[in-house]
Order: structure tokens, then C-alpha cells, then sequence
């Protein structure tokens, strides 16, 4: 009789969950856009009788779980602004339904921004194919983005996913400041301290943007002011023929940048523009990315794959494969060191592979104002250059670092590709070098650095490096 009343009242309990699960999936929708056959009269809940304009899909607020979907295939010129937020169990989808080309969203430059997230959390855009080309001016001068997530005068907006998107084709300016045009982009903005928390950005294709790529703003990234934005992954994405700078990390606390590929960077800025770099960010880690062709024709600052920039703390740069960058590998420098920003400190660049790097800009690290504690160890820097060239190995410059240590790295440079050490005893005092191997051509080593038994070549361990780039690449290290 026990066993019988048991059995009955899991039964009860079961029927009970089902019930409740039911009535929980029921509260949610499915939406269809279709440019050609919708109609903002119908429901929008079947493909049948789906809506047409993006205005019909401004003007509804949805709930946890809904999710909206575009017809691929279809076109629609203007601004798409979601409203409501979804929950941590439930999200809102934005996305695509049918077979062919991704849905395209076009502001043509008659809205400063294609897609607008605003003090939104709990959304996810996927497969759509954004763009703000305004064909009558060479640039706008408004800003404008293809995305733009903002979290203003809000508090923490959060959980917010941005994959499989092609975002391509915006003029913006390509000088730094206020008008230039961004790919995908984060602001926070107040008067109410506002951030951002858990942001992912993945598998998107970024092409023919002025002037950044991805990147992100923030009023509350000085410390006097610090609420930063929390974890943000930028994964698997593709950038090329971008204007300006590549990925930008702005005023987050906790970012992932892994697994992208940057070609064609600053192919139209002439002020400082990299491939990839956070600036006032503190535990940042950019790892397994190749970064290719970054632009320096004109002799100026910047053109390296990557960057350390200023008021940023704790960044992690390894495992990354740079070639081709006409500025150089690598910048490490601050900003003014004050109230609102602190010295950028505790770097770690590890297990990287640089190949002819700096061949037009004539260096490979550019150290720049003052910075404390980099750690330069397990990299391979190789350049084969067969044009006659004179590389700084390392350029330090407008103020001495502090504490910068070379260590286990191997320094090949063959054919006409020369190595060079034109800085000072005083300003080369700040480099401790430990056991790195210099093999070809070295003008200065022997003197500026001292090479000797504490520098001699060392065996490289081939897993180290990414992709097994070295047996690919051919290049000879024994």
C-alpha cells in the first residue's frame, strides 16, 4: 500500500512538472519577417503570416523566449532597435529562418547605427548581414556602426551574444575621434555608473569598416571613475581591409581574444591604428590569433599586430602567429600617469611567432613612455627579408621603462635582413636579457647587450608555437 501511494504521488508530481513546463513554453513566440510577402497586418507568428518591416518589429516589446527570425534572402533598408530584454534562463533570438543568403539590414548612412542594442540583457543576434554604407559621401561624420551595444545611465546590462554576422561596408572616418565608424561596438555611458557583463562576440566576418573593426568606449574606464565592463570573449572572427584599428579591448575587466584572424589592418588611417589591443583593461588575454599585413606607409606611429596600451594591468599576449605587419610586432606603452590612469604594468608576452614584422616602419618592439614589468620569453622572431633593410630590435622611446626581461626568445635574421641596437647604454639598462639565442645577422648585440654565455641559441620546442606554424612555414631554427 506504501509503494502504491509513493508511485501515485511521483506520478502526481511528474504530471505536475509536465504541466508546468508546458504552460511555461506556451508563454513564448516565434516571429517571421518577410520583405517580399509579409504584411504588418498578419500575427507574425507563422511563416505563412509573417510581418514585413523592421517599424513592426521596433514597435513590439518581447518577451523571455521569443525569438525573431528574418527570412534569408530578404533585404531591409533602416534601423533595427529590439525592445525587451530576456532572462537568464530565456533569452531573445534575433536570426534568420529559410535557405540562401543572410538577411540583409541596411542603413545606407540614414541612421547613425544599423543595429542599435540599448540597455538590453539576455539577447542573442545571430546570422544576419548588416551594413551602413551612405554611397554619397566619401565619409560620414556621425559615428556610424553596424552594431552597437550601449549601456546608458542603466546600471549592468548583461549576457548579451553577437555570432555569424557579416558586417561589412561603412564609411566612417577614419580619424581618430568622435566620427569614426565602427564594425561591432560597446559604449557605457551615465550619468548612472553603466557596464557591461558577459559579452560574446564569435564567429562574425568584419570587412571594408572605417574605422574599427570591433571595439568599445566606456565613460567609467578612468579609475577615478572605474566600473568596468566584466568578461568579454571576442572568438573565431574574421577581419580584412578594415581602415583603422583591428580589435579593440576598451575598459573591460576580464577579456578572451582567441582564435581570429586580422588582414589587412589601418589600410586607410594615417594616426595610430593596431591590429589588436586593450586600453584601460585589466586582465586581458589574447591568444591564438594571426594577424597579417597591418598598414605603416608613412613612417608614423603604430602598424603592429599588437599592442599594450595605456592604463591596463595584467595582459596576457602568447601563442599568436604575426607576419607581415609593416609597424612591427609589438607597442608596450602608457598613457599619462594621474589620477584617472595608471601605468600599464604586469605584461607577459610568451610562445608567439613573428614572422617579418616591422620591415617598413624599421622595428620590432617599440617601448613608449613609461611602463614596469614585461616578460618577453619563448617567442620566435624570424624575418628573411631579400630586400636589404636595418631593423631596431627594440625602440625605446619619450621616457626609459622599467623592468623589461628578455628571456628563452630566438632572434633569426638572415638574407638581407639585418638586426639592430642604436639606443643608449642608459635607455638598454632597463632590459635584463637571459638565455635567448641571436642567429644571422646582429649589428650592436655585442656591445648594447653584452651577448655571451647568459645569450646563446637555444633548442626551440616546436609545440610551443601556434598551429605547428614553424614545419609549415619551412623555417629552419636548428
Amino acid at each position: 500500500m506504501i509503494k502504491l501511494r509513493q508511485i501515485s504521488i511521483l506520478i502526481l508530481l511528474f504530471s505536475l512538472i509536465i504541466s508546468a513546463e508546458n504552460s511555461f513554453s506556451a508563454s513564448y513566440e516565434k516571429y517571421y519577417i518577410d520583405s517580399h510577402n509579409g504584411n504588418d497586418q498578419y500575427t507574425g507568428t507563422s511563416k505563412s503570416r509573417a510581418w514585413k518591416s523592421l517599424s513592426k518589429v521596433n514597435q513590439t516589446r518581447f518577451k523571455p523566449g521569443d525569438q525573431i527570425f528574418f527570412i534569408r534572402g530578404g533585404e531591409w533598408e533602416g534601423q533595427l532597435v529590439p525592445q525587451g530584454s530576456g532572462n537568464d534562463k530565456l533569452k531573445i533570438t534575433y536570426g534568420a529562418y529559410g535557405k540562401g543568403l543572410l538577411p540583409k539590414i541596411a542603413a545606407n548612412g540614414k541612421f547613425k547605427d544599423a543595429i542599435l542594442l540599448k540597455n538590453l540583457s539576455n539577447i542573442i543576434l545571430e546570422n544576419l548581414d548588416v551594413s551602413n554604407l551612405d554611397p554619397t559621401l566619401k565619409e560620414q561624420k556621425n559615428g556610424p556602426t553596424g552594431i552597437r551595444i550601449l549601456a546608458e545611465d542603466i546600471g549592468t546590462i548583461a549576457n548579451i551574444t553577437i555570432r555569424n554576422l557579416y558586417v561589412h561596408d561603412i564609411n566612417g572616418d577614419n580619424k581618430k575621434g568622435s566620427k569614426e565608424g565602427h564594425g561591432i561596438f560597446w559604449d557605457c555611458q551615465g550619468p548612472k555608473p553603466s557596464n557591461i557583463e558577459n559579452l560574446l562576440i564569435e564567429n562574425c566576418k568584419v570587412v571594408r569598416v572605417d574605422r574599427n573593426g570591433i571595439r568599445g568606449n566606456g565613460t567609467f574606464s578612468f579609475r577615478d571613475l572605474w566600473f568596468p565592463n566584466k568578461n568579454l570573449v571576442i572568438r573565431g572572427c574574421t577581419l580584412e581591409d578594415i581602415g583603422g584599428d583591428g580589435i579593440v579591448v576598451k575598459a573591460f575587466d576580464g577579456a578572451l581574444v582567441e582564435y581570429n584572424k586580422l588582414f589587412h589592418i589601418r589600410t586607410r588611417a594615417r594616426d595610430n591604428a593596431v591590429g589588436i589591443w586593450p586600453h584601460s583593461s585589466d586582465n586581458t588575454i589574447i591568444q591564438y590569433n594571426e594577424v597579417a599585413y597591418t598598414k605603416n606607409q608613412d613612417w608614423s606611429n603604430d602598424g603592429q599586430s599588437f599592442d599594450i596600451d595605456g592604463n591596463c594591468n595584467h595582459t596576457i599576449i602568447q601563442h599568436n602567429y604575426s607576419h607581415d605587419n609593416e609597424g612591427g610586432f609589438m607597442l608596450i606603452i602608457s598613457d599619462a600617469i594621474n589620477a584617472k590612469s595608471i601605468m600599464t604594468k604586469n605584461n607577459i608576452i610568451r610562445n608567439n611567432l613573428s614572422v617579418n614584422d616591422g620591415n617598413n616602419r624599421k622595428r620590432l618592439f617599440n617601448f613608449a613612455l613609461m611602463t614596469d614589468s614585461t616578460h618577453i620569453y619563448g617567442n620566435l622572431f624570424y624575418n628573411s627579408s631579400e630586400k636589404p633593410i636595418n631593423i631596431e630590435l627594440v625602440d625605446i622611446e619619450h621616457a626609459i621603462p622599467k623592468n623589461i626581461l628578455f628571456e628563452d626568445n630566438r632572434f633569426i635574421y638572415k638574407n638581407a635582413a639585418m638586426a639592430v641596437f642604436t639606443k643608449s647604454s642608459k635607455q638598454y639598462a632597463a632590459i635584463t636579457w637571459n638565455n635567448n639565442g641571436f642567429t644571422g645577422n646582429f649589428n650592436g648585440a655585442d656591445k648594447r647587450l653584452n651577448v655571451g654565455k647568459e645569450n646563446t641559441p637555444t633548442k626551440i620546442d616546436r609545440s610551443k608555437y601556434p598551429f605547428n606554424l614553424l614545419r609549415i612555414l619551412k623555417i629552419p631554427i636548428e
